[in-house]
């Protein structure tokens, strides 16, 4: 019984830290891959903003509703899109 204890007690101990170092070993490697993609500097293309335009508004329609948002905005406000519901 003594000897069925300690085999058991030894297994849960090189199986704790054979995970604690498997774990150790994974953090270590993401840290380091994590520092070598963030030293890395790629050219940044940035896309112009374009206007978004929904076709079934008329274009009458869309100036009334831009004038009203300038006058009631004080000219703050811009409209990113129309949607009809």
């Amino acid at each position: 019984m003594e000897s069925n204890l300690s085999n058991a007690f030894l297994l849960l101990i090189a199986g704790m830290s054979t995970v604690f170092f498997i774990l150790f070993l994974v953090i270590s490697c993401g840290n380091v891959l994590i520092r070598l993609v963030n030293s890395v500097e790629l050219d940044v293309h940035e896309v112009p903003f374009s206007k978004i335009r929904n076709e079934s508004l008329t274009s009458g329609k869309e100036a009334v509703i831009m004038a009203v948002v300038d006058i009631l905005t004080q000219g703050k406000g811009k409209i990113e899109k129309i949607e009809k519901k």
